[in-house]
């Protein structure tokens, strides 16, 4: 019986302390809150019933996990998903970025009158004075 109280104990919230069940909470609430629970047990009450009876009495932000209805399938259902999508969308582009990978056109090397004539654009560009000869030494 003492498993099933905490089991029940950490599923509320202490509606005095912030974020603590009341297995944890050590106000005067918590531990009043954990003996109902055992009366409540020891009147042969279930789980589902106890639980409802706090949300009665302190409304559904007692419960430490949202409904799984309504409005709380949100909470259960939304974290997933987002996970999921975002899986599936880091498999494409993980998959565009190795194909634009694979696609890479490789250019034919240029050749001497090809290489002047380019540099001889970057002198212009530049603003250099053109020279005659911009290729490799003649003695190389």
């Amino acid at each position: 019986m003492e498993e099933r109280a905490q089991s029940i104990d950490k599923s509320l919230i202490c509606p005095v302390c912030p974020g603590e069940t009341i297995d944890q909470a050590q106000v005067e609430l918590a531990k009043q809150m954990r003996g109902v629970v055992r009366e409540k047990l020891a009147e042969g009450r279930t789980r589902d019933e106890i639980l409802d009876f706090f949300v009665e009495r302190y409304g559904e932000d007692v419960l430490a996990a949202p409904p799984k209805e309504g409005f709380g399938l949100l909470a259960w259902g939304v974290p997933p998903s987002a996970v999921l999508a975002a899986a599936v969308l880091l498999f494409f582009v993980v998959r565009s970025m190795r194909r634009a990978g694979q696609t890479r056109v490789e250019e034919p090397p240029l050749n001497e009158s090809d290489l002047e004539s380019y540099l001889v654009l970057v002198d212009q560009e530049l603003g250099l004075p053109p020279e005659e000869s911009r290729g490799p030494e003649k003695g190389e």
